[in-house]
């Protein structure tokens, strides 16, 4: 479909469901997806429509979101999808991400706030949203087992860490990734993972926050999307703020769950989930911006490698692998970073 069909494909879906003309349909900037989004604009309503020719990854989101919205958690409400599962209208939120907000007000008390009404949410669309909830829709594995990890784990290394040239021993990195991969998959929490949860798929409104771009999920870990939030370079959260807030989350989960969680052994396991997730991240800049030569995913890469050293000086897991470690450490020296460095213009 050319852009003209697909607006005019819209316009037709949103006169069928609210019996009136659309004044105006806008395209929104693109983000790092396939799905292209627009506005809709009646009379003093907007709404949000979007074309995604990946009808799979359309009928998991719309399941996901009404099963969600089913068990009264914060999502947008679908209002409908055409025939072929390429379109579909969804109410407006607004344009307010929770990092728009942080960027906005700066690291006050304010904030502070909304990233508590974030993970006591979160806490309720994994554990509540995770009752009756059908993983065969999920679009890759219904669970982010061993295998997703060391997919996540090799994803980092072919599109970032062999781009660097680094010499390493490749069986005892392999022994290390499956040890890692071993370590982290044997938790007992195991809910629904929105995997992609970052302060820019937080919506505010109203001081409410919601949820959006929930379509990855599968069943998972509790700690990974907690790690993707604290952890996401761009938010620059404070160490005080990432502990607190971890303790936070903790009391939120255990409101929610039969019995209190160990402390020390989810921590110790959020602390690898983190170095999983910045590692993906790092994956992820590495292929768009490396290979697909995408600006904004190479501007990303040094503030990317500042986190994940900061990780690397600080935080513990429970378990050690040798020829891995010695690798990232290498992967984080100022050299290192100094390559990606944007140069002045």
């Amino acid at each position: 479909m050319f852009m003209e069909e697909v607006i005019a494909a819209i316009g037709s879906l949103f006169t069928v469901l609210q019996k009136r003309k659309a004044d105006r349909i806008e395209k929104l900037p693109q983000s790092g997806s396939d799905r292209v989004y627009f506005r809709i604009y009646a009379g003093v309503d907007t709404f949000i429509a979007t074309y995604n020719q990946n009808r799979k990854e359309t009928q998991t989101f719309i399941y996901f979101s009404k099963h969600f919205k089913d068990a009264g958690l914060p999502v947008p409400t679908i209002l409908g999808v055409n025939e072929d599962d390429t379109v579909y209208i969804q109410e407006d939120l607004g344009t307010d991400s929770l990092l728009n907000k942080l960027e906005q007000q700066g690291h006050g008390d304010y904030a502070y706030g909304l990233f508590q009404k974030s993970l006591s949410e979160l806490a309720r669309i994994q554990i509540i949203g995770d009752s009756g909830l059908n993983y065969d829709w999920s679009l890759t594995a219904k669970e982010f087992g061993k295998q997703a990890i060391l997919s996540d784990l090799l994803y980092f290394k072919y599109y970032f860490l062999d781009t660097l040239q680094l010499p390493y021993d490749k069986q005892a990195m392999l022994d290390d990734f499956e040890a890692l991969s071993n370590y982290l998959t044997h938790t007992e929490y195991k809910y629904f993972m929105f995997r992609d949860f970052q302060s820019r798929n937080i919506i505010v409104k109203n001081d409410r926050v919601s949820f959006i771009d929930f379509q990855g999920g599968m069943k998972g870990a509790l700690q990974y999307d907690v790690a993707s939030l604290l952890w996401q370079a761009k938010a620059e959260l404070s160490e005080e703020w990432k502990d607190n807030l971890l303790e936070y989350y903790m009391d939120e989960i255990d409101k929610l769950l039969e019995r209190p969680v160990d402390r020390t052994t989810f921590v110790s396991q959020y602390n690898g989930y983190v170095l999983i997730r910045l590692l993906q991240v790092m994956g992820a800049y590495g292929f768009r911006g490396l290979f697909e030569r995408k600006a904004h995913f190479l501007t990303s890469i040094p503030l990317a490698l500042r986190n994940l050293k900061f990780f690397i000086d600080h935080k513990r897991i429970g378990i050690i692998t040798p020829e891995f470690d010695r690798v990232l450490k290498l992967v984080v020296t100022d050299e290192m970073i100094g390559r990606f460095e944007p140069p002045q213009a």
